[in-house]
């Protein structure tokens, strides 16, 4: 009898190992969807953080409008990076990319100062810049604002068709890791369909005989997402390995995040596949139980 017993232990931990195992693999994906998605944000964010406008300064500026202009500047909530480019640094700068001296040639220098205004990721955009615009356009020793509206246009353009894409792959995975953890829940229940019927038949609710399923498939999906998070980890220490810096792009927080997402996407995933495979066994008549 204790060996029949620990036979029938033993089939029950494999086909739970196995359906966690399951869940785990199919959160996986989303763990590696969500990697890439915090990947493709740093990506856009490095790239706006070097959108940049150009203040070209009067040359009859004084010192203190300048200094006050740099402290506004710097205060601003737009700016993440401020640097100033005197009228002799953009005059050696030319030289440079010249090969001569347009002073040489002019008997002056031609250029203006300027402060190169990098922005902060959000505002980098052609709405932001233009009130950006417009709020300092007032400056009388302001002479001209520059920027390339079509490079920010394209850089925006792009981010937000990669934001479309990473969502419809998204919401495919989504689809496909309901459809597949619902079976993998309909199978751990259909052995149990009996004992469902039982229950119906001494006039137990529907809720006292779904709760205990639920909670078990719940805690599943807590466990497959420490696993999905385990694996993910390995994942990128072995591509770590390969391109060296891959871990460092990712934080502590990150891994957090990541596990929360996986463990709430787990719980409601199982907890609703699991709600709709005991109903359908509730509504069954016991007859029907034989021929499923």
């Amino acid at each position: 009898m204790s060996k029949q017993k620990k036979k029938i232990g033993s089939r029950v931990f494999g086909s739970k190992l196995t359906a966690i195992l399951s869940i785990s693999l199919v959160l996986l994906l989303f763990g590696i969807m969500i990697i890439i998605g915090l990947f493709a944000k740093d990506l856009s964010d490095t790239a706006k953080e070097h959108i940049r406008l150009t203040l070209v300064l009067d040359d009859n500026i004084k010192d203190v409008e300048r200094i006050s202009l740099e402290q506004n500047l710097n205060k601003a909530p737009w700016t993440n990076r401020l640097d100033y480019v005197s009228k002799e640094d953009a005059l050696a700068e030319l030289a440079e990319e010249l090969g001569e001296n347009p002073l040489d040639l002019l008997g002056y220098n031609p250029l203006p100062a300027s402060y190169e205004i990098y922005l902060k990721p959000e505002y980098a955009c052609t709405d932001s810049i233009k009130g950006i615009e417009k709020t300092l356009k007032n400056k009388s020793y302001i002479q001209e604002i520059v920027y390339r509206e079509e490079l920010i246009n394209l850089v925006n353009s792009n981010i937000l068709s990669i934001g479309r894409l990473l969502l419809g792959i998204a919401l495919i995975l989504t689809l496909v890791s309901y459809m597949l953890i619902r079976n993998t829940v309909r199978l751990m229940i259909y052995s149990k369909r009996f004992l469902i019927h039982t229950m119906c038949l001494v006039g137990a609710r529907q809720s006292f005989i779904r709760r205990p399923f639920v909670w078990e498939n719940t805690r599943g999906g807590i466990w497959g997402a420490l696993i999905a998070l385990g694996l993910l980890y390995m994942a990128l220490s072995y591509l770590d390995s390969i391109f060296p810096g891959i871990m460092k792009m990712i934080t502590v927080t990150d891994y957090v995040l990541i596990f929360v997402v996986m463990a709430i996407l787990g719980m409601v995933i199982t907890s609703l596949a699991t709600v709709f495979s005991v109903n359908r066994y509730l509504r069954m008549r016991s007859d029907d139980l034989y021929y499923i």
